[in-house]
């Protein structure tokens, strides 16, 4: 064993005894691991399954600390992750009628029910202020390791270019939908927080430009969550977010993005002029005639091998004969069928409506911004920006939507705990100034009054002594 195999082992070790002491460590460790993949390193590590025993050791602590976690304080679930659980439990009945392979189509949804498994632990753990804030500081952090590994990591052939998505486990719209958090960050943050959203913001902003994989609908997905925020955001927030807003968008344009990528993004006006894209129209006219065949589904994972029947050979993949959806909602409806669509999509509109509900509630108070209410700006902005991405790309399995649903959840039950939360730290530090001054102000009120009572008694202040041999001139 290496030592960097060593150190890493060390490593999972002792994350996985902190876990069992506390679940909290447990669900950052995942998120960590999703974006992190120590085994795209080599060095022995390639056989040390660090994933799989951090999510172990995850449901392990979850069952040990069950008695904690459920207590007067724990979190309910929300009917859009109820929704969620019937949708992957409609999932199992499809399996049965799949045409392929029932056995293929169970195990395909099974690995979808560990993320289902995963949103369900984070939703139940993360039960405070704090610990969310440190949630999403978490998955912040982890995407500037995408973005720096994507150029960089590459750059000094730490990660083979290639195989970016499979080192990093990050993709060009996961981290496009968390772009709203920095900017908010960069406004509302503390002094540290703004320091960090403008440091990670160009690493982010530079996978863009680095990665092969959803190349233009990263760049959608950022253009419509930055759209959507302009949009949703109170006019005193979006103010506030000139700044950052236009530092990013000037380093992107200006040092950034390379000679031609604004050529190849103004394929997305008129997508027949690029042949990727144009194929997509001969894909959703197979996809709509599969779907008139089997309304209830072909089963999960059965959408390719059922292509080449649909799809016309000149369309098909010369390597494997086969050719994928590449739209998550024609995926959706060919392989779980119209019923499961219908649950697959009230689960997210329902998530966005959990956002909705705070942002106007937020609008219509007078009082300062909270943490809470920050995030779900830039949730709400998010969850509608990757709306069009989604017809032209496979995310149906994505973590990133499912955790925006079980982030709809925790903020929801945040919000009904304590609608107050956590200011801001930059309006934080502004009251604590304006609140020093007015005890200031106050503490001269009481001793002008003190002052001017003693006056009104008798109790004049003693005069000025006069020196001998002089009056006092009146």
């Amino acid at each position: 064993m290496s030592l960097r195999a060593a150190i890493s082992l060390v490593f999972l070790i002792a994350i996985c005894i902190w876990t069992i002491r506390r679940p909290l460590i447990g669900v950052l460790a995942n998120i960590v691991l999703f974006h992190i993949n120590p085994r795209a390193f080599g060095a022995g590590m390639e056989d040390i399954r660090f994933q799989f025993f951090a999510s172990i050791l995850l449901l392990a602590s979850f069952f040990i600390n069950i008695q904690k976690i459920n207590d007067e304080n724990k979190n309910k679930l929300t009917p859009a992750f109820y929704i969620l659980i019937a949708y992957n439990v409609y999932m199992y009945i499809t399996c049965s009628w799949a045409v392929y392979s029932p056995f293929y189509a169970l195990w395909q949804t099974f690995d979808f029910s560990k993320i289902v498994l995963f949103t369900y632990l984070m939703v139940k753990i993360v039960k405070t202020d704090d610990d969310f804030h440190l949630l999403i500081w978490t998955i912040l952090i982890s995407c500037f390791y995408v973005g720096f590994m994507g150029r960089w990591g590459v750059e000094f052939d730490w990660i083979d270019e290639d195989g970016m998505g499979i080192a990093t486990g990050g993709a060009g719209p996961h981290l496009m939908m968390f772009f709203p958090q920095l900017v908010l960050f960069a406004v509302y943050g503390s002094k540290k927080e703004k320091m960090a959203a403008y440091f990670i913001m160009p690493f982010v902003l530079d996978y863009l430009t680095v990665t092969d994989d959803m190349k233009r609908a990263s760049f959608v997905t950022l253009m419509a969550s930055m759209g959507l925020f302009v949009v949703f955001t109170p006019m005193r927030t979006l103010i506030r977010s000139f700044w950052p807003m236009a530092v990013g968008a000037l380093l992107f344009i200006f040092v950034l993005a390379p000679p031609g990528y604004f050529d190849y993004m103004s394929t997305i006006a008129d997508p027949t002029e690029e042949s990727s894209a144009n194929s997509r129209f001969v894909i959703n006219a197979a996809s709509r005639e599969m779907l008139a065949d089997y309304p209830l589904g072909v089963g999960k994972g059965h959408y390719s091998p059922m292509s080449p029947q649909y799809v016309p050979e000149s369309r098909l993949e010369g390597r494997t004969g086969m050719r994928d959806s590449h739209n998550t909602y024609y995926k959706v409806l060919c392989e779980i069928g119209i019923p499961g669509f219908i649950l697959w999509l009230s689960v997210f509109a329902l998530t966005w409506l959990a956002f909705r509900k705070i942002r106007v509630a937020a609008k219509k108070k007078k009082q300062a911004m909270t943490y809470l209410e920050m995030h779900t700006f830039g949730f709400e902005a998010a969850i509608l920006g990757i709306v069009l991405p989604l017809y032209t790309h496979n995310m149906q399995d994505l973590d990133t939507l499912y955790w925006f649903v079980g982030f709809g959840v925790i903020v929801t039950n945040l919000y009904r705990k304590n609608p107050q939360g956590m200011i801001v730290a930059s309006v934080k530090k502004q009251l604590e100034i304006e609140e020093e001054k007015r005890r200031k102000r106050q503490k001269l009120e009481e001793q002008f009054a003190k002052n001017r009572t003693r006056g009104q008694d008798g109790d004049t202040p003693e005069q000025p002594k006069v020196a001998v041999g002089t009056e006092a001139r009146v």
